[in-house]
């Protein structure tokens, strides 16, 4: 164990040396370098000899490091796509309220704040559980690489941590909205309790993702079920109170649709990679 946590500790001085390979991707690296000297261990693989296979498989400095460049410089063509809407939409609503007149009440601000933050943060994670779809479906056909997983893990990272950011950050101001027009700052209602849920929900996810506890795949397909709690927590509400953040969702089979689309890829994510493709031949 002694030669090999010290051959893994010279193999990290030399890939740390290596452009674009920072703290996370060289945890993530040595994720599957472990994985892969463990598996064959256990196939009858002398360790010393399963460790250069690892390193073997993952190559070379120069050459993670080139993969790595071009990973990032190509990019994933769902979380392009996605990003864009993602700033479209924000744009798009920044522009609807700047064009608001105002109510002239003191409040207004704060409230055209939170709206903005809970709807911008409630959009992050939707969008979140679209690239899981999208990851689900890809991976129907073919698996996703060690090296395209670890920049794929980003993006997840990205989204949760906006989304985490922007909730907390609208039920904090309408918290404060709250106290200033009715007098209490909490009050236990559905919306309030939604947007609790998804700050919980997105705090934890983005916990797991920090902690490696789980992979790429159970984050994209996870992601999955954190799109049913933002349906949950913006739409939910509106079955019991006659508002939600500035949209609204009339029909509750509407809603129950879009749960069970998201539940579907879910289910489909569980399979394993490329049954599609086999399938078909």
């Amino acid at each position: 164990m002694r030669d090999l946590e010290q051959s893994i500790a010279e193999w990290r001085r030399a890939m740390s040396a290596a452009p674009h390979i920072g703290p996370d991707t060289l945890d993530e690296l040595e994720t599957h370098l472990r994985e892969t000297v463990e598996r064959l261990v256990r196939s009858g693989v002398s360790e010393a000899d399963a460790f250069q296979r690892g390193v073997t498989q993952l190559g070379p400095p120069e050459k993670v490091a080139s993969e790595f460049r071009k990973l990032s410089a190509l990019g994933w063509w769902p979380a392009r796509i996605v990003t864009a809407i993602g700033l479209a939409f924000v744009l798009i609503l920044v522009l609807t309220f700047s064009f608001r007149p105002p109510t002239g009440r003191q409040e207004y601000a704060l409230l055209v704040a939170h709206i903005l933050a809970v709807t911008f943060g409630y959009s992050a994670t939707l969008l979140l559980g679209v690239l899981g779809a999208c990851f689900v479906v890809q991976r129907c056909y073919s698996d996703f690489s060690p090296r395209r997983l670890q920049a794929l893990s980003h993006v997840t990272r990205n989204f949760a941590w906006v989304g985490a950011v922007l909730i907390v950050l609208g039920t904090v101001l309408g918290m404060l909205w709250s106290h200033l027009v009715w007098g209490r700052y909490w009050g236990w209602e559905a919306k309030e309790i939604g947007a609790l849920g998804t700050a919980l929900w997105l705090l934890g996810y983005f916990a797991a993702h920090r902690s490696k506890l789980i992979t790429v795949r159970g984050l994209f397909v996870g992601s999955l079920v954190g799109s049913n709690i933002v349906l949950l927590a913006w739409f939910g509400p509106n079955l019991f109170l006659g508002h939600t953040y500035g949209i609204s969702v009339r029909s509750s089979w509407l809603l129950v649709v879009a749960l069970t689309i998201n539940l579907a890829f879910f289910l489909v994510g569980l399979a394993p990679a490329g049954w599609l493709r086999l399938r078909r031949a």
